[in-house]
């Protein structure tokens, strides 16, 4: 009997600092070199593509990708948390998730021509229809990632997402390259999808014979309803905001809306990940020692902190001569929308520390609220904004997410027994430096920009800001530097 049998009692030994600290290693580096090849060929393929293709997929993605969301019923993060599993209980799991991936594909072929009636866009029923054969690749690598998560073999996690984010983005600037319009995207997220099976598939074979004899895994469900419940909160909460600009505002300004909040939102979307997944992963081997989750959770804070605050301010201030430079003079209009929705970014990358700690001790109850909460405010927050078109959807953001993030911190850190005071004590040096930094790059543009060429202007201002930065994290946080240095050392 191998380790990576799954009939095997898996062990529920609460995970040192440094399998902790190796996960995260093995899964950023993961994350960087996926990302590096994922980035340029992203560039490339918003240069190929119009608005108005990315409009189209981010309407069918609204429909499709709630689907994806919800199509395990929270049965990974079940397997991920349980404090023991066995075969039979696999079984159940995999027939579930085989029974759910079925429905979905399935109303995603009935349901198209509804979709295309609801945003007036005949195209997305063949785009809808050709999407749905994704379920079937999903139920393939639902429980190999999870058992792979599970005991924290993110090494072997890494090897599936750098394979599958090199290749799928090579197969997306392919089919971009030659013509192929919007579906170059949906080759693309397909290929992600069957990439991802025989991966985890090859990494961490598991396909019990399936079993529908679903009583026997009660609390299993009883967990991954609340999970799916959150899901369904977080995918309204994500996406209300396209759905109502698509209905509002047509194709062509939803896909400008669409590549600035995709742009702003890479490094939270590919990094966050990393912290969410291996964080949850400990978190439930550690839901007994509160202390212990108290200390990690600020951890992450600072972890966090120091790296997405200095990410999204720095990116809204170069944004002007940034993305026409990049991107091409087509997509100048999404200048403002971008550096509008990088100001609330670094919020939303904090407010996601909290939800894995919930989440692995046992209080998913807790973020379930918090998601209502935020999707009741945002939707009135979007119908209100819409109105005054792309500007008035993004200064939605701006406006009124700060108050939903700092009432539903509010709530989480209570739930976590952790005091606002010495949440707050971990992070406020990183939001001063930021500061110092974006004025720094402000005043650096009014010096030089009238007498240097635009790439010249950008590379002064990059450099000037994290020069600024850097120096003041070393200068007064050097000890919280070196903490992390020799977790890093004794990780590898």
């Amino acid at each position: 009997m191998t380790a990576s049998d799954p009939t095997r009692p898996q062990s529920t030994a609460a995970p040192t600092s440094t399998g902790v600290l190796r996960s995260f290693a093995w899964q950023g580096g993961a994350v960087a070199l996926g990302q590096l090849i994922s980035w340029a060929s992203t560039i490339v393929v918003i240069r190929l593509l119009s608005p108005g293709d990315y409009g189209l997929m981010a309407m069918a993605n609204l429909f499709v990708g709630f689907l994806f969301l919800v199509s395990d019923l929270g049965v990974g993060s079940a397997i991920v948390q349980s404090r023991s599993l066995d075969r039979d209980h696999l079984r159940v799991l995999f027939g579930l998730v085989i029974a759910t991936n079925l429905a979905g594909a399935a109303l995603t072929w009935v349901a198209s021509p509804w979709m295309a009636a609801f945003f007036e866009e005949p195209r997305l029923v063949p785009m809808l229809r050709v999407m749905s054969a994704g379920f079937g690749l999903v139920a393939l690598y639902v429980l190999p990632q999870a058992l792979l998560m599970r005991d924290l073999h993110f090494d072997r996690k890494a090897r599936a997402d750098v394979l599958t984010a090199a290749l799928a983005a090579l197969l997306t600037l392919s089919l971009a390259a030659s013509g192929f319009g919007v579906w170059a995207l949906v080759g693309g997220m397909l290929g992600t999808l069957c990439l991802r099976a025989l991966a985890f598939q090859v990494l961490r074979p598991c396909l019990p014979l399936p079993s529908f004899a679903f009583r026997s895994a009660r609390d299993y469900f009883a967990f991954g309803g609340l999970v799916t419940l959150d899901r369904i909160l977080w995918w309204s909460y994500g996406n209300l905001d396209v759905a109502i600009a698509g209905r509002v505002l047509g194709k062509t300004i939803l896909g400008a809306y669409s590549v600035a909040l995709n742009l702003a939102s890479i490094p939270l979307d590919r990094v966050m990940p990393v912290i969410t997944q291996v964080s949850f992963a400990a978190f439930s081997r550690i839901q007994d020692d509160r202390e212990r989750v108290r200390r990690n959770i600020l951890r992450s804070l600072q972890a966090v902190s120091l790296v997405a605050l200095p990410t999204f301010v720095g990116m809204a201030a170069v944004a002007p001569e940034a993305i026409p430079l990049i991107l091409g003079e087509k997509w100048e209009n999404t200048v403002i929308p971008f550096q509008l929705l990088c100001t609330v970014l670094p919020l939303k990358a904090l407010a996601s520390t909290l939800p894995p700690a919930l989440f692995g001790i046992g209080r998913p109850r807790v973020n379930v609220v918090n998601m209502a909460i935020s999707v009741a405010v945002m939707a009135i927050a979007f119908a209100v904004g819409v109105q005054y078109g792309l500007f008035g959807l993004c200064l939605a953001w701006v406006v009124v997410y700060p108050p939903v993030f700092c009432i539903t911190s509010l709530r989480a850190l209570r739930a976590l027994d952790l005091a606002v005071g010495r949440a707050w004590a971990a992070v406020r040096f990183f939001f001063g430096a930021t500061l110092a930094m974006f004025l720094v790059v402000e005043t650096l543009r009014l010096s030089i920009a009238p007498i240097v060429p635009v790439p010249v202007l950008l590379g002064v201002l990059i450099a000037g800001g994290l020069a600024v930065y850097g120096a003041g994290v070393w200068a007064f946080q050097r000890p919280m530097l070196r903490s992390f240095w020799s977790l890093v050392r004794e990780a590898g």
